[in-house]
């Protein structure tokens, strides 16, 4: 048995096409199985070229081994978490998926009953354990979960007086118009939309809405005027960038800032996930509303878990993924959709207005450095900003704050082999001046 074991990584399985094979989907539905000793298990899959292909062989890894399989066809993510967390009917999940990644991409993710991730790691462990044993005595459901999903969504949102409100949307040739249109209808607003149609090669731009040149069709329909606000998706549909209504983004971050000071409001002193690539404004958000901040590594996985653990009720990431205890402290773009609908309403201003006082910081964005040597590079950094630094926090990568001037993290990516680098500072020209000398000694 020969497969390419460096696509089977900490989140998920990750790789190119011709890397993540049918035969390692075969192989990972049954090691699944055999970790979880799942009776039942979910499988969905996105709009990429081989996903079908891999499905397929997912489902038949996991009947090898006589579990039966709830197949929910194609999907996003956000219902995928739903079906394999909320319906209580599986002890696992598999979702075909490379998420945000280029068309030459595909991927595997898998969870446990509640949603919890399970390591790519942890798969290869599991099958290089197999025993190759076979025993098929399991079945396959299809089943349509989008119209209890979107029930869902609207049911945890509450009341509020949505209808007749504009949105401009830019699906990214992904899969999230799935829900989101049924879930608009029923809530009586008004889409007008962008590359709805699901196409694997992403012909108008990639589908990752934290890169802003990604943004620039949605920026361009927005001039038209009259949207509340604008919403970008991913490929798989687990990450929902917002436009104010003049069309400027807000990082994620920034919009969990607005989400913490609402759900704050809802139930006072509720704990909130955040990360160290978070803003001033985010801790000031939670802070200022009473909450109890939990600082956790970056990455989905470890927002899931602390979501878990300190019994949060909301949790993001400057990546643009929003967590949620209405649905098992999982990502849900439409419910994230549902809260802004709510929280706009609710305040009677506009996004601008809202987004305001969390802007009062400049921020340089994540800039992303190829290097070949990273921790030279890194420890350069170090020598030159820890004996002016007033605070040092190493829980990712390294963080130091500067007073209340300014701040900068540099870390490597969990998910490419670059360093990521953030500053954020109380003026533009103070944030320019430090990034460009941080950048400067990458090299």
């Amino acid at each position: 048995m020969q497969i390419p074991e460096h696509i089977f990584h900490v989140n998920d399985v990750r790789g190119l096409l011709g890397e993540v094979t049918a035969e390692v989907a075969y192989l990972s539905g049954r090691a699944l199985v055999r970790k979880t000793g799942a009776k039942t298990v979910v499988v969905g899959r996105d709009m990429r070229s081989t996903s079908p292909l891999l499905q397929e062989e997912a489902i038949k890894g996991v009947m090898s081994l006589g579990a039966n399989v709830i197949d929910i066809g194609l999907t996003s993510t956000s219902i995928y978490n739903f079906a394999t967390s909320s319906l209580g009917e599986a002890e696992a999940g598999i979702m075909i998926t490379a998420s945000h990644n280029p068309s030459e991409y595909n991927g595997i993710k898998f969870a446990d009953s509640t949603g919890l991730p399970i390591s790519g790691l942890d798969i290869l462990s599991a099958i290089k354990e197999d025993d190759g044993k076979i025993e098929v005595f399991s079945t396959v459901m299809k089943r349509d979960v989008i119209p209890v999903y979107v029930d869902a969504c609207i049911a945890h949102m509450g009341p509020a007086d949505v209808k007749g409100m504009k949105i401009a949307v830019d699906y990214g040739n992904g899969m999230g118009a799935l829900a989101l249109r049924p879930l608009a209808q029923k809530l009586g607003v008004e889409l007008t939309e962008l590359y709805a149609e699901p196409d694997a090669r992403f012909p108008n731009h990639d589908a990752n809405p934290v890169k802003r040149e990604t943004l620039a069709d949605l920026q361009k329909l927005m001039k038209e005027g009259g949207f509340a606000f604008g919403v970008a998706l991913d490929g798989d549909a687990d990450r929902i960038g917002f436009l104010d209504n003049l069309g400027e983004p807000l990082r994620g971050d920034e919009a969990l800032a607005l989400f913490a000071g609402d759900e704050l409001e809802r139930h006072p002193g509720a704990t909130i996930i955040y990360q160290p690539n978070h803003s001033w404004a985010t801790i000031k958000a939670i802070q200022d509303h009473g909450g109890r901040g939990v600082l956790r590594p970056i990455g989905r996985a470890r927002v899931v878990e602390g979501m878990r653990t300190e019994k949060a009720r909301l949790g993001g990431e400057v990546s643009s993924h929003f967590f949620f205890i209405e649905f098992g402290g999982l990502e849900s773009v439409d419910f994230a959709f549902c809260r802004m609908l709510a929280l706009l309403a609710k305040s009677g201003k506009s996004l601008v207005e809202l987004a305001s006082p969390i802007r009062a910081f400049a921020n340089s964005w994540e800039v992303n450095f190829e290097v070949a040597d990273k921790a030279k590079a890194v420890a350069r950094v170090e020598a030159k900003y820890a004996p002016l630094a007033t605070d040092t926090n190493r829980m990712d990568g390294i963080r130091m704050e500067f007073g209340h001037d300014w701040w900068f993290i540099l870390r490597a990516s969990n998910t490419e082999p670059v360093l990521r680098l953030t500053v954020e500072a109380t003026s533009k020209e103070l944030m320019e001046k430090r990034r460009d000398e941080i950048s400067g000694l990458l090299f």
